[in-house]
This record gives structure tokens, C-alpha cells and sequence, in this order.
């Protein structure tokens, strides 16, 4: 089995890659389709920092390097348990050569036994770990409507986008990255406009936002394809008045309007008041994404 950066001819391939995963229900959200293809596609991008396995004219295994340390992998199912110490092989000499950061980081599922394995005794330790929610979206949904003077809707235009970038950074960090992640999602095939809401003041000022999303690849592969409700944020002036609450049921609304069966979303592990408000609307926890690192 042969092992080479990606190229764009592996396109096609990658996606009956991930298709298959995804039928297996092994993969992990930050390696699902949309993630990917922003990834892949961005010229800024070094391809250098993937790694694909062929198998009798298929890809048995993608492995990729987000900032050129942290590992996240795509491995066939009839390989699993046999490829994820090569690419862990791989991404160990890539990182060794490639960057100055001192530490390698390895996404893992909490049922991912094999994994977790090979990672602990190579070293690895957990350091972060993230909480995957989700709930069904057949009956009806909670009857919440926004703060007064507060209105709900989709986002309109590209100044408005610029003040949610704004409030993204407020909320989670002024991250380069992200921002550009989250500005090049509004041209992206899987972006539907009507599930893209913000909270308005009376005064213009943006209140918050529940950003939602259904990844075409995965509904056209997946039976139940769950779409997401995250990211979800709310500005400081609007904290305090049930906000988070009401954005949430009206991603959940948008969300069934559009076809959806199920919804997803991600939360750190050690914040319990988001677990609160999403338990209280219906989600509950489908495993633990667990970042394991190891310093150099």
C-alpha cells in the first residue's frame, strides 16, 4: 500500500472514503465533509501536511495535520486496527520536520479502544476533551420566543457579517483562522442561507447567533443525517435573558423546516452550564472527542 500527500485527483476517492466511514458511525465531526473540503480547497493550505493510503485503487486511510501538529484520521473500517499506527508514524516524522511547535496533538473518540491504546503507550496524554450532543428533531419543540426588543432572523448582509466575526472573536478568541474558516462558510455549497440566524437589538447591535448547518455529502449518504447548531454565541449587553435559549429552539425550528431528523452539537466538557441549557432542550451526550497530546 502506497502512501503520498493529497492530490485533487483523490477527490472522489477521499469522499467514498469518508462515506464509508461514516456509515460505520466512527467519524468524528472536525473530519466531516464540509471541514474538509474548506480545508483542502484553501491555497494556504499545504497539502504536505496530509497523508493518503491506497489500497487496490482505493483509499484505505487519510490522515491530516491541522497547523501542522494536531492529527485527525479517516481509516476505512476493513482497516481499522491496522493503518492508525502509520499514519500516527507519519504525522510524528512530518511534525518532527515541518514546525517549531513543540507538542503533537491526536483527536480520538472516547470508543475509539484501539486508539486510545496505541496513543497511551506511545506517551500520549489527554488534555482537552469536548462533549458530542445531540437529539432528535421528530415532535414538536419547545414554544420560546427571544428577549423584547430582540429580534430573530437570518443574517442579511456582509456588514452584518462583519459584526458576527466580531462577536465570534469576543466570544471564542480572536482566532485568524477560524474567522477565515467562518467567512469562507458563507460561499460554500453547504451553506443555506436560512439557517444562518442572528439576534438583533431594537438599536441594530447584533445580540447573538446560532449559526446551523446541513452537510450535503453526509444527507446524501447517511439516512438520518443530523445537521448542527453550533457555533452559538451571545454578546455581552444580551447575556442573562434566556437568548441562549431562544437561538437554540430557533436553529432546532430552522433546522426541521429544512429537512433535518436530528441535530448535532459540540461543548467543552467542563462547561455546566452549557450542558444544563442543552440538556434542559433536549440533548444529551453521543461520546467524548478527546485531544491527546504528547510535548517534544
Amino acid at each position: 500500500m502506497s502512501g503520498y500527500s493529497y492530490e485533487d485527483t483523490d477527490y472522489t476517492r477521499l469522499f467514498d472514503l469518508l462515506g464509508a466511514c461514516l456509515v460505520s458511525g466512527r467519524v468524528d465531526a472536525e473530519l466531516l465533509s464540509t471541514n474538509l473540503r474548506l480545508t483542502l480547497s484553501n491555497p494556504a493550505f499545504d497539502r504536505s501536511d496530509t497523508h493518503v493510503i491506497e489500497a487496490d485503487g482505493s483509499l484505505a486511510a487519510f490522515a491530516i495535520l491541522w497547523q501542522g501538529y494536531a492529527l485527525g484520521m479517516l481509516v476505512h473500517p476493513a482497516r481499522q486496527g491496522q493503518l492508525e499506527p502509520r499514519l500516527l508514524d507519519w504525522a510524528e516524522r512530518r511534525h518532527a520536520a515541518g514546525t517549531t511547535e513543540r507538542r503533537m496533538v491526536v483527536l480520538s473518540r472516547d470508543d475509539d479502544t484501539f486508539l486510545r491504546d496505541l496513543l497511551e503507550q506511545r506517551g500520549y496524554q489527554i488534555r482537552d476533551e469536548e462533549l458530542r450532543m445531540g437529539r432528535d428533531l421528530g415532535g414538536d419543540l419547545p414554544d420560546l420566543s427571544p428577549p423584547a426588543g430582540i429580534t430573530i432572523r437570518p443574517l442579511a448582509s456582509d456588514a452584518e457579517l462583519d459584526d458576527w466575526l466580531a462577536l465570534y472573536a469576543e466570544a471564542f478568541g480572536p482566532r485568524p483562522n477560524k474567522l477565515r474558516h467562518w467567512r469562507a462558510m458563507r460561499a460554500d455549497p453547504d451553506h443555506r442561507p436560512a439557517l444562518d440566524l442572528v439576534a438583533v437589538a431594537s438599536d441594530g447591535r447584533l445580540a447573538g447567533f446560532c449559526y446551523c448547518s446541513i452537510a450535503g455529502f453526509e444527507a446524501s449518504n447517511l439516512p438520518n443525517a443530523p445537521g448542527r447548531t453550533e457555533p452559538i454565541a451571545v454578546s455581552g449587553h444580551a447575556r442573562g435573558q434566556g437568548l441562549g435559549r431562544a437561538l437554540v429552539v430557533a436553529g432546532l425550528r430552522a433546522l426541521q423546516h429544512e429537512g433535518a431528523s436530528a441535530v448535532l452539537l459540540t461543548t467543552e466538557a467542563d462547561n455546566a452550564g452549557a450542558h444544563r441549557l442543552y440538556s434542559s432542550l433536549g440533548y444529551r451526550e453521543l461520546y467524548r472527542a478527546r485531544w491527546y497530546h504528547r510535548g517534544y
